[in-house]
């Protein structure tokens, strides 16, 4: 029996946690634990033209509020500022233009919780990657096991730029003035790679 990898819910998350669902069939997305601030829950890093940009979307939220409950701030217009962020980091890349369309689509869709965008974000991008492990959802926070692979507290922005050789490089159309950059939000990797992506995504090692 495979471990079980209990990850959070992130928004347009970053290469590793792809990595992890392409490895392993039982994966677990956990959404009864609590929101916490300046993490990939809301967050996301893409390459613009200045280097990386850390996004974040705007949630109402009390203390210790579980994900579940966490609800988008819809006053303000930062999906119209995120796809334009997007939109100019990469339409100049192989990809973009094969699939921006349907992605914004499923972006701008109407959602009150910041779960269910995750989600229909996650399930979205794991089609266009060809990724056919199946993840499932909890709703009650779950407490590991000692078998258990828990990146709930691993995987985060301040951890994104400090692996090294962990990820191979490809052509990122920026490199030339920032150097390549690691482990960003898996549209850098979908934009730049497309159908090779996948590949990319099995070739990492981890554990």
């Amino acid at each position: 029996m495979s471990k079980q990898i209990i990850l959070s819910s992130h928004y347009f998350p970053c290469i590793a946690y792809f990595a992890y669902l392409v490895k392993y069939p039982n994966v677990i997305i956990d959404t009864g634990e609590h929101f916490l601030k300046q993490s990939y829950r809301n967050r996301c890093v893409i390459y613009t033209s200045n280097g990386p940009l850390a996004m974040s979307i705007p949630v109402i939220k009390k203390s210790k509020t579980p994900m579940k409950d966490v609800l988008i701030d819809s006053k303000e217009d930062w999906k119209t500022n995120h796809w334009r962020a997007i939109s100019s980091a990469y339409n100049s890349s192989p990809f973009f233009e094969f699939y921006c369309d349907d992605l914004k689509q499923v972006l701008f869709k109407d959602y009150s919780g910041l779960t269910n965008m995750n989600t229909a974000l996650l399930q979205h991008i794991c089609y266009e990657l060809g990724i056919t492990n199946r993840f499932q959802t909890n709703e009650t926070y779950i407490t590991a096991k000692n078998s258990d692979l828990d990146l709930r507290s691993s995987l985060n922005p301040k951890k994104a730029f400090t692996e090294s050789d962990s990820y191979p490089r490809y052509i990122q159309i920026f490199e030339a003035k920032h150097g390549f950059q690691r482990n960003l939000s898996v549209l850098d990797l979908l934009f730049h790679e497309g159908p090779e992506a996948l590949n990319y995504l099995k070739s990492l090692n981890v554990e």
